[in-house]
C-alpha cells in the first residue's frame, strides 16, 4: 500500500485535485487492491440506491423535465443526484485510462452465481425455514450456528448486483435471509412482484421476527394460491409448531413427505412423527 490507496474514497466522491486525480488514475491499473476497491465500492452504492431509493427514483423520471437552461462556453453537465454524479466522475476517467471493462459494475452477459452467495458449500443448513429460490432450497441436515461461531461468509457485491441486473430480487433476498439480514431482506421482497414465493419468504421474514400471526395469514395465502407448494406447507409446520398446534404442525409436515422430495420428505416425516408423539403426550 502506498499513499495513492488510502484516497480512494476521495477519489469516488470527486474530491481530489486535478493532479492528485491523475495521480491515482495512473496508480490504479496498477494497484488490483484498490481496482477491487472501487468496484465493490461503485456496486454497493448503486445496489444500495436502487434498493432504498428506487420508489424514489421512479417518481423523478416520471416527473417533467424543467426546460433545459441556455448552454454557456465550457459549461459542464452535472447528474443530478450525487450517487451517479460520484459514479461518473470515477468511470469515466478510468475508460481513459483503458480499463473500463476491469471495473464496469453491470456486465452485458452475466456470469453464473457462485454458489457462495447461496452457501452451498456448506455441509449443513443453518436456516430452519424453507426459501422459495432454488438455490437456496438444497436439502442439507439442519445445523443451527451458536452465538459465538462466524463461519458463514460474507456476501459478495458483484453477485449480487448480477442478481438484481436479472431482476432476481427473489435470490438478493435470500442471499440476505441466509445470513439473518432481515431488513435487506424484506426490502428487496417488497420490490417482487406478488406470488406465492414472495409470500413465502416474507413469511419466513415474519417468523424471524417473531411475528407469528402475520406469517401464518401469508402462509395460507400462498397456499391458497398453490396447495402443493412445498416451502410453504413446511414453513407452516414450523408456525404451527411454533403456536403450539402440534397436531396441526405434524399434518403440514406430513403433507411435504407425501411431495417425495430428496432429503426434504424424510426430514419432514421424521418432524411430524415428533410431533404427534409429543402431541400425544401433552394430551394425556
Amino acid at each position: 500500500m502506498n499513499a495513492n490507496c488510502t484516497k480512494l474514497h476521495l477519489f469516488i466522491d470527486g474530491e481530489l485535485g486535478d493532479a492528485e486525480a491523475e495521480a491515482f488514475r495512473s496508480h490504479l491499473p496498477r494497484c488490483p487492491a484498490c481496482e477491487e476497491g472501487l468496484k465493490d465500492l461503485l456496486q454497493l452504492e448503486m445496489l444500495a440506491a436502487r434498493a432504498l431509493g428506487g420508489a424514489a427514483l421512479e417518481a423523478e423520471a416520471a416527473a417533467p423535465a424543467p426546460a433545459p437552461a441556455p448552454e454557456k462556453p465550457d459549461t459542464k453537465v452535472v447528474p443530478l443526484r450525487p450517487w451517479a454524479r460520484r459514479a461518473y466522475q470515477a468511470v469515466i476517467p478510468l475508460a481513459m485510462a483503458a480499463c473500463l471493462s476491469a471495473i464496469f459494475v453491470y456486465r452485458q452477459a452475466p456470469a453464473d452465481v457462485p454458489g457462495v452467495v447461496f452457501l452451498e458449500d456448506m455441509g449443513t443448513r443453518g436456516l430452519e425455514e424453507r426459501l422459495s429460490h432454488p438455490r437456496a432450497d438444497h436439502w442439507r441436515p439442519y445445523g443451527p450456528m451458536r452465538g459465538s461461531e462466524s463461519s458463514v461468509e460474507a456476501l459478495p457485491l458483484r453477485p449480487l448486483a448480477d442478481l438484481e441486473e436479472r431482476e432476481d430480487l427473489r435470490g438478493v433476498a435470500a442471499a440476505y435471509l441466509l445470513r439473518g439480514d432481515l431488513r435487506q431482506a424484506e426490502a428487496f421482497l417488497e420490490r417482487e412482484k406478488p406470488s406465492a414465493d414472495r409470500d413465502n419468504d416474507l413469511a419466513v421474514v415474519a417468523l424471524k421476527q417473531r411475528s407469528l400471526t402475520q406469517a401464518l395469514e401469508l402462509l395460507n395465502r400462498a397456499l391458497r394460491a398453490e396447495p402443493r407448494h412445498p416451502q410453504a406447507l413446511w414453513n407452516r409446520g414450523l408456525v404451527l409448531r411454533e403456536l403450539d398446534l402440534l397436531d396441526r404442525a405434524a399434518d403440514s409436515f406430513e403433507q411435504v413427505a407425501q411431495l417425495g422430495e430428496q432429503g426434504w420428505s424424510q426430514e419432514a416425516r421424521q418432524e411430524a412423527e415428533r410431533l404427534r408423539g409429543l402431541y400425544g403426550k401433552a394430551s394425556k
